[in-house]
């Protein structure tokens, strides 16, 4: 009968283990790729509230996005975060699209921002949080 909660307790540290082996993953993936997230919301937020400056500054802008895209791409992760990095290309797609355009346009703004909204539940998915 000794045995027995020896092989429990052991069972139950392995699992332990498992799950803290599987949250620093997601953890030191999302830190990977931090900087590139925080830089697209930025120019997001300036496309906007300040939409006459990034259309006099497209070339720039177009030019930090394609970096992100890059630098993303590039960034060595996990299997556990290939949806949120594909969501997150998505919207930065959206993003050169919409600026590459004359004017702002309002309804790719909204693919954007549902890209960010499948990024925030991919997230939620990964941390398990209902």
């Amino acid at each position: 009968m000794k045995y027995v909660g020896l092989l429990v307790s052991s069972i139950g540290a392995f699992l332990i283990i498992l799950a803290n082996f599987y949250y620093n993953s997601v953890t030191l993936d999302m830190q990977r790729i931090k900087e590139y997230v925080v830089e697209s919301n930025i120019i997001l937020e300036d496309v906007i509230k300040k939409e006459d400056t990034v259309i006099e500054n497209k070339d720039e802008y177009i030019s930090r996005l394609l970096t992100l895209k890059k630098g993303i791409n590039n960034t060595k992760t996990t299997f556990l975060i290939k949806d949120y990095k594909e969501y997150k290309l998505k919207s930065i797609d959206s993003l050169i699209d919409n600026i590459s355009e004359e004017n702002i346009n309002k309804i790719q703004l909204d693919d954007v921002n549902k890209y960010n909204e499948l990024c925030d539940k991919e997230i939620d998915k990964l941390i398990i949080i209902k």
